[in-house]
């Protein structure tokens, strides 16, 4: 597949001759969906050359990587500790990369990312930081993400309280080149600032500065893993039909949106640090797959992940014996980085088969052996495997599934850049905590709540209001 990078994408397990039940994809109905995904990367192609969608562009950014390479170096002589300040796409790939390598014994700064306003989550995270040793780098393309705004507010109060007037030399913005709530403060307060291109959506965002410059000062080589997207990139041009992965895998996924729609895709997951990565697919195929269309029914799949071994004993019940309404995808590294022998004594009667062996044969056989559950009870099923936990492979595989979901959503009839669904629940929340201008936003929905028929229980409460009102009574 290209020098440096192994990959594993096995499709066999959702054609018809191999799967019984009627879920299997036939050869006539896979030939029109891969003509339907030809029609959407022209369609892609279109918007790329007129710069509506900057995503393809990324893996090929290797003169800022190197400088942001730079960057964290000399931060990393001054600073032990980084913390991000991001929510969503904002945050999501960074917490992915860092993890899926092996990120917390690599020899870089100390990484923490608050991605939530809990109170009871960010108070302790920022308190146990050791701030006269921490850079704070805030990330929103607009500026005016209220959560990350508030977060900011607290951190520079803690920066301030640390090292004083050198508070600016401890904060870094990840923002538009040109515009917003971020572009404005950079530029006032004299910031060190990265900028995003502005045609790219935050959750295509990990392989620009969004990802990059938390990753690097990390210790993340950043410049491999744009490497490995960039090979990705290139399998993508330059391979044809079945041939291409890419096209085939987005085939595979867009005839189960559309022709045997399925309510939920679940992800197995089998190694170290690919749960994290699931939970950036998590977002990547919901955000943009979940849409509305003009004149037809929503379209989406909803995303969970199940991470192997564990919840093979917790949610495999269900998948194999429940409603036919998913469709499984394994995702595993093709080897593993740890050795080590179960003893050769010491079992209960009838478990000396496992004496003596490599505990991952145990693991590899729990792999293989969902896979055959499943299969066995007819389920759809593609598995991938990742060659190597490193870099090069990492970045290859996000490029990957960005790819696959754009060409997925466009051959769906819906945008899979937009979010209006989010932005309507931002544009409420902004309402209520009192935006100007947002009066006739508050009031319709303070109409709305109080339309509500009320059928709730409380336990434990002052009851000197109103009498509870059990479900069913008016």
């Amino acid at each position: 597949m290209g020098d440096g990078i192994r990959f594993r994408f096995d499709f066999s397990l959702v054609g018809e001759s191999n799967l019984r039940g009627g879920d299997g994809i036939a050869a006539p109905d896979f030939r029109k969906m891969m003509a339907l995904v030809d029609d959407a990367v022209d369609t892609l192609s279109g918007k790329h050359r007129r710069g509506e969608i900057g995503f393809p562009d990324l893996p090929f950014l290797e003169r800022e990587a190197r400088a942001i390479s730079r960057d964290a170096a000399a931060l990393r002589a001054k600073c032990t500790h980084l913390l991000v300040l991001g929510i969503g796409g904002s945050a999501l790939g960074t917490k992915a990369v860092h993890e899926a390598v092996g990120g917390a014994g690599r020899p870089g700064m100390a990484l923490s990312v608050g991605d939530n306003v809990d109170p009871d989550a960010f108070f302790p995270l920022l308190a146990k930081l050791p701030m006269k040793k921490t850079v704070v780098a805030a990330i929103s393309k607009s500026g005016g993400t209220a959560e990350t705004n508030a977060q900011l507010a607290l951190a520079i109060a803690a920066l301030k309280k640390a090292v004083g007037k050198r508070w600016r030399e401890r904060l870094i913005l990840v923002t538009d080149p040109s515009r917003g709530v971020f572009r404005r403060m950079a530029d006032a307060e004299g910031l060190k600032n990265y900028a995003v291109p502005p045609n790219v959506g935050g959750r295509f965002s990990v392989l620009s500065p969004v990802g990059l410059f938390p990753l690097a000062a990390a210790g993340v080589r950043v410049e491999r893993l744009l490497a490995g997207a960039a090979q990705m990139e290139a399998i993508f041009r330059h391979t044809k039909g079945t041939d291409n992965p890419i096209r085939f895998a987005a085939a595979v996924y867009a005839y189960y949106l559309l022709v045997k729609p399925k309510a939920t895709q679940v992800w197995f997951t089998y190694g170290a640090g690919l749960d994290r990565i699931a939970e950036w697919w998590q977002q990547l195929w919901g955000e943009s797959l979940g849409k509305e269309r003009e004149g037809r029914s929503p379209v989406g799949q909803t995303p969970a992940r199940a991470v192997g071994v564990t919840d093979q004993h917790s949610q495999l019940q269900l998948y194999q014996d429940g409603p036919a309404d998913k469709v499984f995808t394994f995702v595993r590294w093709m080897t593993g980085r740890e050795k080590g022998n179960v003893p050769k004594a010491g079992f209960a009667p009838d478990m000396a088969m496992l004496g003596g062996r490599p505990l991952r044969d145990l693991f590899d056989a729990e792999f293989e052996g969902t896979i055959g559950a499943l299969w066995s009870a007819g389920r759809p099923i593609v598995r991938m495997e990742i060659g190597k936990r490193d870099e090069e492979h990492v970045g290859a595989f996000l490029h990957f599934w960005e790819w696959v979901t754009a060409i997925a959503g466009t051959c769906a009839g819906v945008d899979p850049f937009d979010q209006p669904g989010v932005e309507e629940g931002k544009r409420i929340s902004r309402a209520l905590m009192g935006e100007k201008g947002t009066e006739a936003i508050r009031a319709d929905f303070a109409e709305k709540i109080s339309r509500i028929r009320r059928a709730e229980i409380r336990i434990g409460e002052d009851l000197s209001g109103p009498a509870l009102r059990r479900k069913g009574r008016k």
